[in-house]
């Protein structure tokens, strides 16, 4: 086996101190979820306590008269039972105490450990920066094919990563989008439906006033989905592992306006209308959910890569 070089040295004892450190942390985290049970306990057995010790004063405060103490028993018996409650949740609560105070000192020394841990990672990773040159201009031919291979795929998949990004959030604006041009129509249908029975002559005005606002919004809708085409284009030169049909964005604008401004008045138009907003949406959310799951998978292999790297650096 080789020896080690100076810099793999210097690796395999500061991550030994890493390591420790990230064990220290675990514990640190472990010790405050506990204080945080402690500290309620605390402040019910407070609370108890503080009931114990006035049932016993009042008791005291009572005189011997009537038949009252029938029902009771002997007043000092009852009495030793108040006292004896009190001590009870008197040597539960210093129990308590003295197992916070303990977990407390314990966090503070340990707290104290882990203030070297930001500048023992800057170590870490600036003797793995050396290490990477050391293996790039290595005679190793294996071991330096190996590592460039690996870090070639990393960098592909930060580029995936970042266009995957993009896309999603381009693709989930445009959903947004439709869904206000739709909640329009919707609203217009539904003031449609008034104006077709007589029963309102405000129904014409306010069909119309929401198709204006639906109009309005449209164009943006349209942009926003020819932004999402062109990241999902972008995405297909790394084989995303999904087809888009752009006719259905391109030709949007177009059954829009043909079922739509023709005669808006018609109620049937504006359910036909919305159902192709509706439909173009639907597509929309199922192409982002492609997305979303092949970020997971990036995350994962990069994830995976990392590791790979890390095994070479650290070995």
């Amino acid at each position: 086996m080789d020896s080690l070089s100076q810099v793999q040295q210097e690796i395999k004892s500061t991550l030994e101190e890493y390591e420790s450190l990230k064990n220290v942390e675990s514990h640190i985290n472990e010790i405050e979820s506990k204080l945080k049970l402690a500290y309620n306990n605390l402040k019910e057995l407070s609370k108890r306590l503080d009931k114990e010790l006035k049932d016993i004063e009042n008791l005291e405060g009572i005189s011997l008269k009537g038949l009252f103490y029938k029902t009771l028993g002997n007043k000092e018996d009852q009495m030793d039972k108040e006292r004896q409650d009190y001590l009870e949740v008197s040597l539960k609560y210093k129990e308590y105490k003295k197992e916070i105070e303990l977990m407390e000192y314990e966090h503070k020394l340990l707290r104290k450990k882990l203030n070297n841990l930001p500048e023992l990672k800057i170590k870490l990773e600036d003797l793995k920066k050396k290490r990477t040159n050391e293996i790039l201009s290595s005679p190793q031919i294996h071991l330096r094919n190996e590592f460039q291979e690996i870090l070639r795929k990393m960098d592909t998949s930060i580029l995936l990563n970042r266009e995957l990004e993009e896309a999603i959030e381009e693709g989930e604006k445009a959903v947004k989008l439709l869904a206000v041009v739709s909640s329009y129509l919707r609203k217009a249908g539904k003031w449609g439906q008034w104006d077709m029975a007589g029963k309102n002559r405000r129904g014409a005005y306010m069909k119309h006033q929401t198709i204006d606002k639906a109009l309005k919004e449209l164009p943006r809708a349209q942009h926003q989905l020819n932004i999402f085409t062109r990241e999902l284009k972008d995405l297909g030169e790394n084989n995303i592992n999904f087809k888009l049909n752009m006719v259905q964005f391109n030709r949007f604008t177009d059954f829009f306006f043909d079922n739509l401004i023709s005669d808006w008045i018609i109620q049937q138009r504006i359910k036909s209308t919305i159902n192709n907003i509706e439909s173009t949406r639907d597509h929309t959310q199922r192409i982002l959910l492609n997305l979303k799951q092949e970020k997971e998978h990036n995350d994962a292999r990069f994830a995976s890569l990392n590791d790979e790297k890390n095994h070479i650096l650290l070995s």
